[in-house]
């Protein structure tokens, strides 16, 4: 019991500790270099698509891609995480 509670404890610590690396919610979206970006608190791929799309694609087939690329199985993303860009 102690171990599962210390593993939960850890990637607790490993999440707040990443998210305060990548900035705080009030940041807009960051890039990693030319091709990727860090989840924000409060992203989401949909939040992320618009950026990327910027008006000119179909932000419905950005989420598809970035999904593809990042072999994600939906749209949850966690703060912290780093998504490459399509």
């Amino acid at each position: 019991m102690l171990v599962v509670v210390a593993a939960a404890v850890a990637v607790g610590l490993v999440a707040a500790v990443r998210s305060l690396a990548a900035g705080g919610p009030d940041e807009d979206l960051r890039l990693v270099g030319g091709d990727s970006v860090v989840v924000q608190p409060g992203d989401t791929v949909w939040s992320i698509a618009v950026e990327v799309a910027g008006g000119d694609e179909d932000v419905r087939a950005v989420v598809d891609a970035i999904e593809e690329v990042n072999h994600l199985d939906g749209a949850l993303v966690v703060p912290g995480e780093v998504l490459e860009l399509p």
